[in-house]
């Protein structure tokens, strides 16, 4: 029998990469539309672990890329930098920063529970609080905007004293 090749998705989220995750539907599209009807493998990896495979089976490439985001950034980077700034959205991340400057700690509790509690996506974050419309936090669309789940997360962990990026949140 062959072996299914594999197509790989890059993501940050724990809860899309690990079992146990809530996907949002958007996230389940998404591996639906990787995996090309079942014809590839999914194999979900992070971001560091795809710069380390460019890295390592495509040197040029990797070399390129880094430049290539070196020159945005104006002054040459080590990996870490290099992975922090290649895998911001920039643009939209601050305008959905700028969203959650209103959260209220008791806003933050519960997104906490949905994302550390509960495993949910930061598309399925997104979402939650898409739907319940909390007057002081909407204006984002799609509702299961991936980088806007990110600011939820973000700015609740900081009531908290933690990082979004960090266990428990990730």
């Amino acid at each position: 029998m062959d072996e299914v090749e594999p197509a790989f998705l890059v993501t940050d989220d724990r809860w899309v990469r690990e079992p146990g995750g809530r996907r949002d539907p958007t996230d389940e599209e998404i591996i639906e539309e990787v995996s090309q009807g079942g014809n590839y493998r999914v194999v979900v990896i992070t971001s560091r672990e795809m710069l380390r495979q460019l890295e390592e089976g495509e040197p040029e490439k990797y070399r390129q890329l880094h430049v290539s985001v070196e020159k945005r950034a104006g002054v040459p980077l080590t990996f870490e930098q290099f992975l922090e700034y290649a895998t911001k959205a920039d643009d939209r991340m601050e305008e959905f920063t700028q969203l959650v400057q209103g959260m209220t700690p008791k806003q933050a509790a519960v997104v906490r529970k949905v994302r550390v509690e509960r495993h949910m996506t930061w598309r399925a974050v997104a979402r939650t609080f898409h739907k319940l419309g909390w007057r002081n936090l909407r204006g984002w669309d799609p509702p299961s905007n991936q980088i806007m789940g990110m600011a939820l997360c973000e700015k609740a962990a900081q009531f908290f004293q933690e990082s979004y990026r960090e266990p428990p949140w990730n």
